[in-house]
């Protein structure tokens, strides 16, 4: 009975814990309850005057006279009977079940004596309850009296809430206050992946809620959930939802953050590379606690939902309102936040495996030589998980790769003056990475006689920003000290002045391993920041990825690190760049992107100017001051028409062998793709149609300390009243200045580094 009783911890009741209800209630018993079960006046042995009972009353004091009280045997039918209650025997039940029936009229009487008006409850019952009604039947069968007696008391006491709801409730609102800013500052460090101090956050704003919520428990939630129905009833169930959707929230968070924890568990993984780690930790185990804490907040959440939907906002106070639909706004946040966590939860133990071998090959692109893709991919790597367990981690040059490639392959037009043949090192071609991957994942079968389940592409950017975070990398053999600021430089002069001629690619080999070291050894806080930084490079395309397996892909293609070319019923446009045999100068060109659009005569017209300075010459080291020969490809919508194109180069590149006459192979993906393509001999642009789009190919060759624009136009239908325009970025290449003009109005002006939609309005 601890809703009636409260109890301290020495086992005594606890009187304060009633104190809400003292003044209103009088839990002074008017009848003592005979062994026989006859009822008699307190002190009487035999019928007395009413007016016995104060002085029997100033012998106890309240805390001592209510705990002998509420230890007696009592009698319900007597209890109920004082309270104005008729007592009606049901056969149908046995003799030992009775009916206990309330009129309107007997709870006036009841009220009246807790001095509530009559007057007044009697048009609350009115209006509330036109017809007569009953409280639900109680059956007695070897129930103890005193439960009775508390559904009683549990009637008064909820009845007596009706008067007093409206200064319990602001209490209770007033008391969540400081849980609520809780939940706001948890949300707000989620944003910042804090997940510790949101962690704290949710603690603390549930340990509010549940003292606000101790202000209800006073009469019992099996009590006050049973007489629901009566008037007065929605302000408290109306108190009661807010304080417990509040604690469902907090403690959906506070599971939410531990789950997110978790993901600092995630370097364990790389424990095989460090011999002295002794752990045996598996992405099953990390996996199996995430997808654990994710459910619980799930569905607390929807518990959580469903009781603010059952709030009766007339029982939220006007200057609270505001601060309550902001409450209840909170909940979506949450949704998204742990729908996204338990996919990602599930893409990474499919990813790694349970159980079996997955193998993937990661591509190193190097953005200072740009390609379709993100740049050209020199080095890679094949990652092997066996049952969870990281169990390989091979680096090397993809020119050793390719030397084992037995079959000679015609490469594209555009390359065929560098290099006789194709191989892996070029297979990124194709602007649509799901394309270009597959052909990577034929050549790698051909050149290793291996399976892959998938191909990452990662950019040494990213690399670099890990160092600083870990902090830098010690090469002694190398007498060099590795950090975010010359990891690019210092990299790049090994490989091309420095390194062995056989192996130039031996520092980046030697690298990797440093890497994960420094990974594993990470503090969780750190790791988490590194997490964070992993989920912001596959938004900026500095991570792309492909799969054999269909679930994986299907996850990627969602989240948009697939370097899928985006479907969409929006005009579009996406400008890439490949550097062929421009050295490094990528990392030293500042490009600039403007477009201008028309909109007249039915049709849509462009004229996009892209603009590149070359600032090499006078760098000390030599690959930055190299010319920079870029292929250009502009992807328009399909049914674009070419109208114009000016200030690009038209070179005399010629094939370094004659294709007719070599015997060389050709590819079908490829010959499908040039064979279907024309030349335009008026402005030197070779037309394309790739991955659902028109694509538009054109030279800028551009000597150091130059600088240069290409104008194209083009004309594309209209799409409706509503324009908007999608832009995908390229992957490694960010624009800084980036302009769009609608009809002479700029609309946009700032950097590319991330897909989006303009919507001129």
């Amino acid at each position: 009975m601890f809703d009636i009783k409260p109890l301290n911890d020495s086992g005594r009741v606890d009187f304060s814990k009633i104190s809400n209800i003292q003044p209103v209630l009088n839990l002074g018993r008017k009848f003592r309850i005979s062994k026989s079960g006859k009822a008699t006046l307190k002190n009487q042995k035999t019928k007395a005057s009413p007016a016995v009972a104060p002085a029997y009353q100033e012998k106890l004091n309240p805390q001592e006279e209510l705990e002998r009280d509420l230890n007696e045997d009592m009698d319900p039918q007597v209890e109920l009977v004082s309270m104005g209650a008729k007592i009606h025997e049901n056969r149908s039940f046995g003799s030992k079940h009775k009916e206990y029936n309330l009129e309107p009229g007997e709870i006036i009487t009841i009220l009246a004596s807790l001095d509530e008006s009559v007057e007044d409850f009697s048009k609350k019952v009115s209006d509330y309850y036109p017809k007569k009604f009953k409280l639900p039947k109680i059956r007695v069968s070897k129930l103890s009296r005193v439960w009775f007696l508390a559904a009683g008391l549990g009637l008064i006491s909820f009845t007596v809430f009706g008067h007093y709801g409206l200064s319990i409730r602001n209490q209770l609102i007033i008391e969540s206050n400081s849980a609520v800013a809780n939940l706001e500052n948890a949300g707000e460090n989620i944003k910042n992946m804090d997940f510790v101090s949101a962690s704290g956050d949710f603690a603390r704003a549930y340990q509010e809620f549940s003292k606000a919520g101790g202000n209800l428990n006073f009469m019992g939630a099996g009590i006050s959930s049973l007489f629901s129905d009566l008037p007065g009833a929605g302000k408290l169930k109306s108190a009661k939802n807010l304080v417990e959707a509040g604690k469902l929230m907090a403690n959906a968070g506070q599971a939410m953050s531990d789950a997110m924890g978790e993901l600092a568990k995630t370097n364990l993984i790389l424990s095989p590379l460090n011999p002295t780690s002794g752990s045996d930790i598996s992405i099953g185990q990390i996996s199996s606690s995430l997808k654990k804490a994710l459910t619980l907040s799930q569905k607390n959440l929807g518990k959580a939902k469903q009781l603010l939907a059952d709030i009766d906002d007339s029982a939220i106070p006007e200057d609270k309102k505001t601060g309550f639909e902001d409450f209840k706004s909170k909940i979506p946040v949450f949704e998204k936040l742990i729908d996204d966590s338990v996919g990602y939860s599930k893409f990474m133990e499919d990813f790694i495996g349970g159980k079996g071998i997955k193998k993937y090959l990661i591509l190193f692109q190097n953005p200072s030589e740009l390609r379709p893709t993100g740049g050209f991919p020199g080095t890679y790597a094949v990652i092997t998980f066996e049952d969870g367990r990281l169990k390989g981690f091979f680096v090397d040059d993809v020119y050793n790769l390719d030397g084992q490639l037995k079959e000679n392959i015609i490469p594209p037009i555009p390359l065929q003056h560098i290099t006789p043949t194709w191989g892996m090192r070029d297979a990124n071609w194709f602007v649509d990475f799901p394309a270009s991957a597959r052909k990577i994942t034929a050549f790698f079968k051909k050149e290793s006689n291996d399976n892959i389940d998938g191909v990452i592409t990662f950019s040494p950017q990213i690399a670099a920003k890990m160092l600083d975070i870990v902090g830098p990398v010690e090469m002694s053999k190398y007498d060099l000290t590795l950090d975010s600021k010359n990891l690019f430089s210092a990299l790049q002069e090994e490989v091309e002045y420095k390194g062995d001629r056989k192996q130039p690619k031996k520092i980046i080999v030697d690298l990797a391993p440093r890497m994960l070291e420094k990974l594993y050894l990470a503090d969780s806080d750190k790791w988490l920041d590194i997490f964070n930084l992993l989920v912001s490079s596959m938004e900026q395309k500095d991570i792309l990825m492909y799969f054999r397996d269909l679930n994986l892909q299907s996850f990627s293609v969602d989240k948009g690190f697939s370097g899928q070319v985006k479907k969409t019923d929006l005009d579009y446009l996406m400008i890439t760049f490949s550097n062929v045999k421009g050295s490094k100068t990528d990392l030293v060109m500042d490009s600039s992107l403007k477009v201008q659009t028309v909109t007249e005569s039915g049709s849509v017209k462009h004229k996009v100017s892209i603009t590149r300075t070359h600032n090499g010459g006078n760098n000390k080291y030599g690959f930055y001051n190299k010319q920079s020969p870029t292929y250009v490809r502009v992807l328009v919508p399909e049914n674009a028409e070419f109208t114009g194109l000016t200030g690009n180069t038209r070179p005399d590149f010629k094939p370094l062998i004659d294709y007719d006459k070599s015997g060389f192979e050709k590819d079908e993906d490829l010959v499908k793709f040039e064979e279907e393509s024309y030349t335009d001999k008026k402005t030197g642009v070779t037309i394309y149609k790739e991955a659902g789009k028109t694509e538009f190919g054109f030279w800028m060759i551009i000597n150091p300390g130059e600088t240069k624009t290409v104008d194209l136009e083009y004309t594309v239908p209209p799409s409706g009243e509503d324009y908007q325009l999608y832009v995908q970025k390229q992957p490694g290449l960010d624009i800084d200045d980036f302009k769009f003009y609608m009809n002479s109005k700029l609309y946009f002006d700032g950097r590319l580094d991330k897909d989006m939609i303009i919507n001129p309005r």
